[in-house]
């Protein structure tokens, strides 16, 4: 995880000195960028398809991680990287996969979150990206259901906040919230008791 930050923050600031941190025009994504008129409120239809597609998505994660031998490869090396090893799992092959399916869903996300956005700049994915981590640890780290339903928990109250006129504290509530999980139930909503035998 450690590492996955630190390369995310090389090629932010990598591609800030490419564009010279100017903002680039977000590209129109066909269809969802569309305007639907739902009764008196028009919205955009990404707004529809953001939860039935994230719903889809969490299931088929699940499926791929409880069914597949890769899933079942992937639980292993989280259990115990080197029993696994030992198993003859290949580390590596895990762990790249485990990379490539977690950008593919980076990058959905990252096209359902930016239509909202008529420009964009290098560093504007990093607070989403940071929220996605306290929703996971909100959540529980390891549950993939709980890090979802954090992130709506979480998403709805930040909504509620702006609604009531308190935008400027939106963001300051997400972290908030990361603190008091941390003190009080550091496992999050969702997250596995860890048994220590002594």
């Amino acid at each position: 995880m450690i590492s996955a930050i630190g390369v995310s923050y090389l090629l932010q600031n990598l591609m800030w000195y490419v564009t010279g941190g100017l903002a680039k025009q977000y590209p129109t994504v066909p269809w969802i960028s569309n305007s639907i008129t739902i009764g008196s409120a028009t919205t955009k239809v990404v707004t529809i398809v953001t939860p039935i597609l994230t719903i889809l998505l969490v299931i088929a994660l699940v499926t791929i991680i409880q069914k597949t031998k890769i899933g079942m490869a992937m639980r292993a090396v989280s259990k115990d990287f080197e029993t696994a090893q030992l198993m003859g799992i290949k580390i590596d092959s895990v762990i790249s996969t485990t990379f490539i399916i977690g950008s593919l869903l980076a990058a959905v996300g990252s096209v359902l979150y930016f239509t909202n956005y008529t420009s964009v700049t290098p560093t504007v994915g990093a607070m989403p990206g940071l929220k996605a981590f306290v929703a996971a640890v909100f959540g529980g780290i390891g549950s993939i259901p709980g890090a979802v339903i954090g992130a709506f928990i979480i998403g709805i109250c930040e909504n509620l906040i702006k609604a009531l006129g308190y935008t400027t504290f939106s963001d300051a509530f997400t972290f908030a919230l990361l603190i008091v999980i941390l003190l009080f139930k550091p496992t999050g909503l969702f997250g596995e008791k860890i048994s220590e035998k002594v």
